[in-house]
């Protein structure tokens, strides 16, 4: 995979992670009425749309390259950060509990290590 997206989608992972666990030591739900909250929200778009394009970028090589990695594997995982942020978000919204918050922490850890483990297979070791 390129490094440069993999490098990004760890920092905006790190970032919006540490953001949603100080809102969860605060005890505070994810309101989209608090200014605070719309841009963890753009953040979280933000991230979404680098995933949009290490999906397009990882199909596209998936395709064309030569490398022995097992394509439904790899595949699967593309699908699936693409659904883990938004997911994870929507509950978040819904559930204006603690545990809602939380939720959205455990998408976004879950999103570096399956950015980790999606260049694990694309090195070859799956």
């Amino acid at each position: 995979m390129i490094g440069a997206i993999t490098g990004l989608l760890y920092v905006m992972s790190l970032v919006v992670g540490v953001w949603v666990l100080v809102k969860l030591a605060r005890n505070n739900p994810v309101l989209l009425k608090n200014k605070s909250d719309r841009a963890l929200f753009w953040t979280i778009s933000a991230t979404e749309a680098v995933v949009l394009v290490q999906a397009i970028v990882g199909f596209v090589m998936m395709f064309t390259s030569d490398r022995d990695i097992h394509r439904l594997t790899f595949g699967a995982y593309l699908i699936g950060l693409l659904l883990l942020l938004p997911i994870g978000t929507w509950w978040s919204l819904g559930d204006r509990s603690r545990g809602g918050t939380a939720v959205l922490l455990v998408a976004v850890v879950t999103l570096a290590a399956m950015v980790l483990r999606l260049s694990q297979i694309w090195a070859g070791y799956a």
